[in-house]
């Protein structure tokens, strides 16, 4: 899998001014931090795509946050979310493929 490299909302160009890509794992993690942290339904080219994690108009438990971003994760295999904080941050531990990492997305500001 590959996908081009987004930090802070944009596309990263790199030093000879093409965009950067990302693969294997990288592109998946993307993809996965993607699809929690987008809102359901925002993405003009595909409003399947996203979750309901940012949709709230209160903050949420662990347990309720978990849910949702693991419902986002359904089509994606061997990838599940395991909420460990949430608040202005949600923090994520966040499994693909048996490699897990912790990411942050913004909570309910």
């Amino acid at each position: 899998m590959r996908d081009t490299m987004i930090k802070n909302g944009d596309i990263v160009i790199g030093s000879s001014g093409n965009t950067v890509l990302l693969e294997g794992s990288d592109a998946k993690f993307q993809q996965a931090v993607l699809c929690i942290s987008a809102k359901l339904g925002g993405f003009v080219y595909d409003r399947n795509f996203g979750s309901k994690v940012l949709l709230q108009d209160k903050t949420l438990s662990a347990k309720q946050t978990e849910l949702l971003a693991n419902e986002s994760l359904a089509k994606m295999k061997n990838t599940y979310a395991r909420v460990k904080s949430v608040g202005r941050q949600i923090t994520i531990d966040l499994t693909v493929d048996d490699i897990t990492r912790e990411v942050q997305i913004n909570g309910n500001l």
